[in-house]
């Protein structure tokens, strides 16, 4: 019981800190950058379909496996993140991938309000 208290106590204790917060507003700050990439990889896949995905992948001459069309449709949309999070890393290199696919999420989320 110990382990898991001091476990919530630290997870709390960093999303106070500064560090987080950084890594937040970091995020934030990308969304705008962010947008216009989800924009026309929603345009681009409206089914999700292989030949979408490939197709979205060649456009932004992104290198597709093939091993990624094994991934079952309802998972696709991380396909769609890696993109997605590849063309920003692109865009903006040096940023972690963690900020890159949270900027990407909450880009997805403001998009589909």
């Amino acid at each position: 019981m110990n382990f898991l208290k001091n476990l919530i106590l630290k997870t709390v204790s960093f999303f106070s800190s500064k560090k987080a917060e950084a890594a937040l507003l970091q995020a934030v700050e990308l969304v705008p950058k962010a947008l216009p990439i989800v924009k026309e990889i929603a345009k681009l896949t409206p089914n999700r379909s292989d030949d979408e995905i490939v197709a979205a992948y060649e456009k932004f001459c992104v290198p597709f496996a093939a091993t990624y069309l094994a991934t079952p449709p309802a998972k696709r949309g991380y396909l769609l993140l890696q993109l997605a999070s590849q063309v920003l890393a692109a865009r903006i290199p040096g940023v972690a991938t963690n900020i890159l696919n949270t900027a990407i999420q909450l880009a997805v989320t403001g998009s589909q309000m």
